[in-house]
């Protein structure tokens, strides 16, 4: 048994990976670092609104201010990715932590507007406790460097799994530490105290990340040969016989077994040909220009509407309309998105049911109509049991859309067209992280633009006592551009046929 869980642990959860990575504890750092970040995110993001609410602000102004906070991070990560490699990586990152560690303190110490929307412009606050700033296109391509290829997967997924749990905790513990604080001080002061250790938690990452050593560079020094470093017995494991992963091998190879050899749970359910809506595949020659531009153009509106109820707003709808208490949100917040994590890993299987179109089709409607549900929710359980369903749902349909993408575009075309647009499970609502640098790509920068002027629009929403309008109207959009995606998809399959 002993052996077994060892085994299972080094193997299959990726625990030799990091053992065999060129840096141990570079890698080891950078998770440590993105852990961090996160916890931070997800600290600020319930608060944000309700802040700049409880300083008098109008909901008008606060709208402009997410907005400007969103096209601020669209440059900041441009410039900084941009220059990371001539730069250095460590001092880029380290750039990025002081950045945010100067917004954190800027909304500990100052209550006046300019102030704070400079601070939130030019330095590192997220609206919607997503990753924003450059670390992400930064850390992962250092990460790939550090490992080997055949590990990569796996030190990604602890990257990215590591990060929501960071998100989560950071949630739940603003939302307990508010709490404790009103107490004995003004809600103000209590959001005030959490932008204090926001701030503290980044120079913490400015420490992470000089500690890091020069093999985390671009001209880095040779690397030691690690994969000695493990011994392992494989005496009892079923090995693959023949190449040695290189750069050009898969990431996930599958052993060449005789379909015979295997049992009913490891061969998937193969659908009749019937009733399953295939992807066109591209052909050697580019993707014709006007049916690439109307897939991004759905995805940009749809990123628009996403940005209407981000998880700073979904804290003010709780709190306004139903009374919630900060520790209530933030739990339910941090709730809805672990269970987006989980549920994200099914998408995979019922798309290889379904095919990705129907997959994602399937998923996101229903979700959708969870989300104008929201606007007619009549208690506050009933409320938070719309929004958990809806996040759990949507995370399905987010796993999707770089599958659905990269198989409309040929091989040759990805990385300039699409870029980061391969998502992992969203957090809090409609959230992409990304895995692959640099985020500049045509995907990435339509989507973000597009997703720009939502928070604003949102605001003026409230502002004329229309709040519960926003979430019909996302909902209502997002059922469109599935439709249209849907049908747009069907008739180049039949055209293709």
């Amino acid at each position: 048994m002993v052996p077994f869980v060892s085994r299972l642990l080094r193997e299959e959860l990726g625990g030799a990976a990091l053992a065999r990575a060129h840096s141990p504890r570079d890698v080891a750092l950078l998770v440590a670092s993105r852990f961090v970040r996160m916890v931070g995110f997800g600290a600020v993001a319930p608060l944000l609104v309700l802040h700049l609410d409880a300083l008098g602000f109008s909901h008008r102004d606060a709208g402009l201010f997410l907005t400007l906070t969103l096209l601020g991070d669209v440059g900041l990560s441009l410039c900084i990715s941009w220059v990371a490699d001539s730069a250095g990586r460590r001092r880029v990152l380290a750039l990025g932590s002081l950045l945010m560690a100067c917004s954190g303190f800027a909304f500990y110490l100052s209550r006046t507007y300019l102030v704070l929307l400079l601070a939130a412009t030019f330095g590192v606050i997220s609206p919607s406790g997503n990753e924003v700033g450059p670390f992400s296109s930064v850390e992962v391509g250092i990460l790939s460097q550090l490992v080997q290829p055949e590990d990569r997967v796996f030190v990604l997924m602890h990257y990215q799994v590591l990060g929501f749990v960071g998100l989560a905790l950071g949630s739940v513990a603003s939302g307990s530490l508010v709490t404790a604080l009103e107490r004995g001080n003004s809600t103000l002061e209590s959001y005030r105290f959490v932008f204090g250790c926001y701030g503290a938690i980044a120079l913490v990452k400015v420490v992470l990340s000089l500690a890091m050593s020069p093999f985390a560079e671009l001209d880095h020094p040779s690397f030691p040969d690690r994969r000695d470093a493990v011994l392992e017995d494989d005496s009892d494991d079923e090995t693959l016989v023949g190449t040695t992963p290189t750069e050009q091998s898969p990431l996930l190879a599958v052993p060449d077994r005789p379909l015979a050899g295997r049992t009913a749970s490891t061969t998937p359910h193969v659908v009749d040909p019937s009733t399953k809506i295939d992807v066109p595949s591209p052909t050697a020659s580019s993707l014709p220009l006007v049916r690439l531009l109307i897939v991004v153009a759905l995805f940009s509106v749809d990123s628009f509407a996403s940005s209407l109820t981000p998880a700073s707003y979904v804290s003010l709808y709780f709190k306004s309309i139903y009374h919630a208490s900060i520790s209530l949100i933030s739990t339910v917040l941090a709730g809805s998105a672990l269970g987006a994590v989980f549920t994200s890993l099914l998408a995979g299987a019922l798309s290889k049911r379904v095919g990705l179109v129907l997959t994602m089709v399937t998923t996101h409607i229903p979700a959708q109509v969870l989300t104008a549900a929201m606007a007619y929710a009549p208690t506050l359980p009933s409320v938070v049991g719309l929004y958990i369903a809806r996040t759990c749902i949507s995370s399905m349909d987010s796993s999707i859309r770089g599958a659905l993408l990269s198989a409309m575009v040929n091989k040759s075309s990805r990385t300039r067209l699409l870029g980061g647009a391969f998502p992992f499970p969203p957090n809090f609502i409609d959230v992409e992280l990304t895995l692959l640098p640099p985020r500049s790509q045509v995907v990435d920068v339509c989507r973000t633009l597009a997703a720009a002027p939502g928070p604003f629009v949102t605001g003026r929403l409230i502002s004329i006592g229309k709040f519960k309008w926003v979430f019909v109207i996302s909902g209502a959009i997002k059922v469109v551009c599935a439709s249209l995606l849907l049908s747009h998809v069907c008739a180049a399959d039949g055209g293709e046929r």
